[in-house]
């Protein structure tokens, strides 16, 4: 499996920041992706896709928390 992070820049003064996590070729598909500050998890302004199957029987997932 690979993670990245990335940081995605407001497309204005008035739009957050946006941190954006890529999980791919990940298996068995029940794995959770949780954000952290600290010990507190984060569960406020995410937005996550549906893990999606790929042709090679691993799964991939897309989480992005507004910052």
């Amino acid at each position: 499996s690979s993670v990245s992070i990335s940081l995605v820049p407001p497309s204005s003064q008035l739009c957050p920041g946006r941190l954006l996590c890529c999980v791919l070729h990940f298996s068995p598909a029940q794995e959770q992706l949780r954000w952290f500050q600290g010990r507190q998890e984060l569960t406020g302004h995410l937005v996550a896709t549906n893990v999606i199957s790929n042709r090679d029987w691993t799964q991939q997932v897309l989480v992005l928390l507004e910052t």
